[in-house]
Order: C-alpha cells, then structure tokens, then sequence
C-alpha cells in the first residue's frame, strides 16, 4: 500500500463508496466529502498528494464550470496536490481546458477501474517527485537539484549502455519523457525495478531513440513509501557500479566520472 493522501469529491454518495473501496486498497489516506466547499480546510496542512474531484455539483448544471473554478483555487495554492478530474460527459473541449489549467488528467463516467487506478497512482508519483525537488531545493539550493539530476543521468546512460554492450545493440537516446518517467520511477521506486525495465527494453528493441512507451515496471515491485534522496541515489549507484567492476576502484572511479580520491571519500562516507 502506497504511503499517500486521496481526497475524493463528488456529490453522489454511491460514487463516493465505490471510490472509497477502490483506493482504500492503493492508499494509506482516502477522504472523500460530497461539497467542494470544504477543500480550502482540507488542504490547509499541505500534506494532500491527490485531489480526485468531480466537476458537476449543482443539480441541472453540467457544463464543469464548477470543477474548473475549484481547480484554479486548487492550483494557486503554493504547494498544490495534483488534481484528476472526473465528469460524465466526454467533452473535449472541457477536458483541454482542464489540463490547460493544470489537471493532471481527466476521467470519463464511467470509468474502468485500472485505468482509474493507473491514473490517481500516476499522480501521486509526480507529487512525489515534485516534493523530492522541493526538498532538494530547499535544503541545497539549486546546485542540489543539478547535482541529483546528473546522478540520475549518470545511473539511467549506464544502465543503457551496459545492456547495448550486453546485447549487441546500439546505444539508444531517450526522449524527454522516457527519461522523466525513467527518473521518476527511481525517486519513487527502486533502482532493480529500472535496471529490469531498461534491460528488457534494450533486449526488445533496436530503436536508436526510446520513448516512455517502451519502459515497462514490474508493478508486483515495490515502491518507497518516501522519495530517495541524493545521498541514498549515489551510494546504490556507487554499489552497483563496484559491483559490475568486481570491486576495481580504478575502474569504478572512471565509470563514475570521479577522482580515486573522490572515490575513496565517498567510500568512506557511505560506508562501502
């Protein structure tokens, strides 16, 4: 069960029951209120990951004016959650303006219950992320989040290049969002699961560009209930690099773009 806090909104009870059910089983936290009056109060801790909020609440209108005007209260606050809109019409227009505004996404009535899943889960990872970038910023400045974005590069391109080599394929680029999904999942989730994705991936495929699409996650493996920091990123890219070197530290110092003296302190400092 993932570490998360849900709000559901919606006027219709049963709807609310049924979504209850459903990610009472995903989500550590699942509140869900029938007015959207009440959100100002909800969010004022800031510790809100998911608002899943319907956009019709007045009897007889349907035109999600309603939705839309609680988005935009949503999405000003300093520090907002993510916000998955539903409604039971499949407007396109609507939905544009929604995600124009900031949606994460956008549901349909009725909906299928894994996608939904997928849905909600998807956001919570990118609140995640965001709040990891956050605290990076927070506590190192901007050299941190610069710092974490090369160790991230770094672990993903070695990943690449060692299964290319291993299976005779050349060595791929990635588009932006294959690597934000790849990055993502390693704030969240653990490094194995991206290295088992990667070498599937390259095993399957000769493109010499990848998308997100051809990433795929074990979802049977497990997610971190809080997001990795720097420290925790390099000390098991560290580990799995000593170990693809078996222990050569002049060879693990150059995979790692490092000084042996670098190295050496690191070591130290993580332990190893």
């Amino acid at each position: 069960m993932r570490t998360g806090k849900i709000i559901i909104i919606d006027d219709n009870e049963t709807v609310l029951k049924t979504l209850r059910v459903i990610f009472s089983r995903e989500f550590s936290t699942v509140l869900t209120v029938q007015y959207p009056t009440l959100l100002p109060a909800l969010l004022r801790e800031d510790d809100v990951d998911v608002v899943l909020l319907d956009m019709n609440f007045s009897t007889g209108k349907q035109t999600g004016g309603e939705g839309l005007f609680w988005l935009d209260r949503i999405r000003e606050r300093s520090n907002p959650p993510e916000v998955v809109l539903i409604t039971a019409f499949g407007d396109i227009e609507l939905a544009v303006a929604s995600l124009k505004k900031g949606a994460f996404d956008f549901i349909i009535k009725p909906w299928d219950n894994d996608k939904l899943v997928t849905t909600v889960t998807a956001a919570w990872e990118k609140r995640l992320k965001s709040m990891a970038d956050q605290a990076f910023a927070g506590d190192r400045g901007e050299q941190a989040v610069s710092e974490e974005a090369n160790i991230v590069r770094q672990l993903i391109d070695f990943f690449l290049k060692k299964y290319a080599t291993a299976y005779g394929k050349p060595f791929p680029s990635l588009d932006r969002e294959a690597r934000d999904k790849l990055t993502c999942r390693l704030l969240t989730g653990s490094i194995p699961i991206v290295e088992q994705s990667i070498e599937r991936t390259m095993l399957l495929n000769n493109a010499v560009q990848l998308t997100a699409e051809d990433f795929l996650f074990d979802e049977a493996g497990p997610v971190s209930s809080t997001a990795l920091t720097l420290d925790d990123i390099e000390k098991q890219f560290i580990q799995t690099v000593l170990t693809e070197k078996n222990g050569n530290l002049t060879l693990t110092a150059q995979q790692l773009n490092i000084t042996r003296q670098t190295l050496y302190n690191k070591l130290k400092k993580y332990d190893l």
